[in-house]
């Protein structure tokens, strides 16, 4: 006999209504499920293994109280989130608080290898500043096309993190399976990182994981509001 979705208290629970109706509880295939999820199952619908609410809730309440913490200590975060249904929905979170982020590939070295990236930011800055001033007028056609080539490759690596001048305090993460190198970057940096993850992914690869998800716009749009809330929240107090 499959257990049930979810337990009565969950079910009647007004806290966990937003949840249920953003569908952060539901998971992967069993076959997918990393074994270290196994506590955080609530049963089985569709062929979906549905989280536990009461522990998503938890998990989620945790990571919101370290966010609002950066708030209040006023450090940003570096938001990190590739996949479709996220990268908009990151961008638009980050770009609100003036954070960096990164919604393309991840660039090796990121973090690892700052002072290399962070030359790299700074030679294409000073080709866009050499554009707008009109100094690549003096070069050929042809190679005013090679450069602006290269000004737009720069600017689809770079735009995001054109205001990371160090290590970030902290990195947000959704799908930490997904942003792997991100992850191991963060981790060899000592850089806490706060990720939605889904059930194919091993909750113990983050600081604060938040248990859901992590492959619906819906989902997605729903914790990324949260985690925005708790930084506002956090840096209103900062501001009183």
């Amino acid at each position: 006999m499959q257990p049930t979705p979810a337990t009565e208290r969950e079910v009647f629970e007004p806290k966990f209504e937003p949840l249920l109706k953003a569908g952060v509880h539901f998971g992967y295939a069993r076959t997918r499920r990393h074994p270290r999820m196994r506590p955080f199952i609530a049963g089985v619908k569709s062929n979906m293994e549905i989280f536990q609410l009461d522990k998503v809730w938890d998990h989620l309440e945790l990571a919101l109280a370290y966010v609002e913490q950066l708030g209040r200590d006023k450090h940003p975060m570096l938001w990190v989130g590739s996949k479709p249904a996220a990268a908009p929905l990151v961008k638009t979170a980050a770009l609100s608080l003036g954070h960096p982020y990164v919604t393309t590939r991840w660039l090796g070295g990121m973090l690892t290898n700052h002072k290399i990236i962070r030359d790299r930011i700074n030679y294409w800055q000073d080709l866009l500043s050499k554009q707008k001033s009109g100094e690549l007028q003096k070069y050929t056609k042809h190679e005013q096309l090679r450069i602006q080539r290269e000004i737009d490759r720069l600017t689809r690596d770079f735009d995001g993190v054109a205001n990371l001048n160090g290590i970030p305090k902290a990195m947000f993460v959704i799908d930490a399976g997904e942003e792997g190198i991100a992850v191991a970057e963060a981790k060899v940096k000592n850089v806490p990182i706060i990720a939605l993850i889904n059930s194919d992914c091993d909750p113990a690869s983050v600081t604060y994981p938040i248990l859901g998800n992590d492959n619906a716009s819906k989902s997605i749009n729903f914790i990324i509001n949260k985690v925005t809330e708790a930084y506002r929240k956090g840096l209103a107090e900062a501001h009183e």
